[in-house]
């Protein structure tokens, strides 16, 4: 679950009582009082799911029927298996810093997305340019010797 530390505590449903209830993350429930499916409820919360109970390891379908008297929760999204490198069918999204002449280029169809990648390369010297590896080119600096 990452850095997710919610406080998802079991809540007991009043079986008299003609209410849906969903626990989210941050322990606050939401009542509704007429029949929904799971996507009707997710509308608010991307990235998540419902579940049965917190341990579940699955979540229910979008177009399941939440019922009434019953208790949900909302779970965070399992993640999808990774693929392995090469096996094709992937997406990869990147991100990219190009100039406004280039950009230009883009859109009026000059040049195409793979010659913009190619000239990056040829700048940067490879494609991975980010804020984690870069490290600022620092002179030395000398110390005087207090004899």
């Amino acid at each position: 679950m990452g850095n997710c530390s919610a406080f998802l505590r079991a809540v007991k449903a009043k079986p008299d009582q003609k209410v849906i209830q969903v626990v989210k993350p941050d322990g606050k429930i939401l009542e509704f009082r007429a029949p929904l499916l799971v996507k009707d409820v997710l509308v608010k919360f991307s990235g998540s799911g419902i579940g049965l109970s917190t341990t579940v390891s699955h979540h229910l379908p979008m177009n399941y029927e939440l019922k009434m008297g019953k208790v949900y929760y909302i779970l965070p999204a399992t993640e999808p298996p990774s693929t392995a490198v090469g096996t094709g069918g992937g997406v990869k999204r990147i991100k990219v810093v190009i100039t406004k002449q280039e950009l230009q280029q883009l859109l009026a169809k000059q040049v195409s997305v793979q010659e913009v990648l190619a000239g990056l390369e040829k700048r940067n010297g490879s494609f991975v340019v980010s804020p984690r590896n870069w490290k600022p080119k620092l002179d030395s600096i000398l110390e005087e010797n207090d004899q």
